[in-house]
């Protein structure tokens, strides 16, 4: 599941104009107004050091300066149900091994390396518990602590921070509070209608987002988002019911391919029936279970408009 959530991030992020929402919205505000005003340059991040988790997500970006020169800002998301102690030393490894090929490019002569930024975003359940630099994890009295300076990183713990404060960008929120809210209690139509209201139709990042939540809010089913999108802008009902289709039929299939297509399918319809019209009767559960594997994908559309579970099989000669 911990892809899941990094993949949303990296959608988020991989934009550049709201890539530099976000880093403005959580830099210092004096180190902020240092920034130029055009947005940043996504930079390769491939430096990932091959002992570390393959699954951490690396940005790094370039981020031009008013008074001339540029910043690099790493930005290292860890998508995780709690913190993790490791972060400290990860993101000075990340620092060190970029520095390394700065300094391996540049050839001989003076070693002038740019300064890096790094920004970890946190949306796990409980508080972050880390500490935000190697320097305060080292066993030694406050003055030995402050030789090696601070090695820090500046912490993005959306959990704290109120919902409408989360950015100064309606789409950078929407994609925070879909971040923020999954490990969360909460009113799900409430969190769905406000970021429906926040994101722009018809954007490839909206159905990232709508997908996301499907994932990974069982509490999203197809009447929900119906209503939700009716409230919010009927034309996009359709296209948002479709999306969710979809994606109930592609996890369907990916669960065929464990315990069978059919089986999986039928999983997925009953499953999702029940979510919109109670307990399924045996007799319907036999006639789902009963049909063929190409036959199920058109049953589960049906099953997204049908108003009862009488109409699911409207139509269709009984066995």
């Amino acid at each position: 599941m911990s892809a899941v959530h990094d993949s949303l991030f990296r959608a988020l992020i991989d934009d550049p104009v709201r890539a530099g929402v976000l880093i403005r919205d959580f830099l210092p505000p004096d180190i902020a107004a240092r920034l130029a005003d055009k947005p940043p340059t996504l930079l390769d991040g491939s430096f990932v050091d091959p002992e570390l988790n393959p699954s951490q997500s690396d940005r790094l970006f370039s981020v031009a300066l008013r008074a001339g020169g540029f910043a690099l800002l790493y930005i290292l998301i860890e998508h995780k149900s709690f913190p993790d102690p490791m972060t400290p030393i990860q993101v000075l490894r990340y620092r060190a091994e970029i520095w390394r090929r700065f300094a391996e490019a540049a050839g001989r002569g003076k070693l002038r390396l740019p300064p890096i930024i790094p920004m970890v975003f946190y949306h796990g359940r409980g508080p972050w518990n880390v500490p935000t630099s190697v320097t305060a994890c080292l066993d030694a009295d406050e003055d030995l602590k402050q030789v090696p300076g601070d090695m820090g990183y500046i912490l993005c713990d959306l959990g704290p921070i109120p919902d409408a404060e989360l950015s100064s960008d309606d789409e950078v929120r929407a994609g925070l509070l879909a971040l923020k809210h999954v490990f969360r209690s909460g009113d799900p139509e409430a969190l769905l209608g406000e970021i429906l209201s926040a994101l722009r139709s018809g954007t490839t990042f909206e159905e990232q987002l709508i997908r996301y939540m499907i994932l990974t809010y069982p509490a999203i089913t197809a009447d929900l988002l119906s209503r939700v999108a009716r409230r919010v802008d009927p034309h996009r009902e359709g296209k948002l019911i479709s999306l969710a289709a979809q994606e109930w039929l592609r996890q369907g299939e990916e669960k065929g391919i464990a315990i069978g297509v059919a089986k999986g399918k039928a999983d997925t319809i009953l499953m999702f029936l029940e979510s919109r019209f109670g307990p399924v009767p045996p007799g319907v559960e036999d006639r789902v279970r009963g049909s063929a594997p190409e036959e199920m994908d058109r049953l589960f559309r049906r099953a997204m408009t049908a108003s009862s579970l009488d109409e699911l099989f409207s139509g269709e000669p009984r066995h």
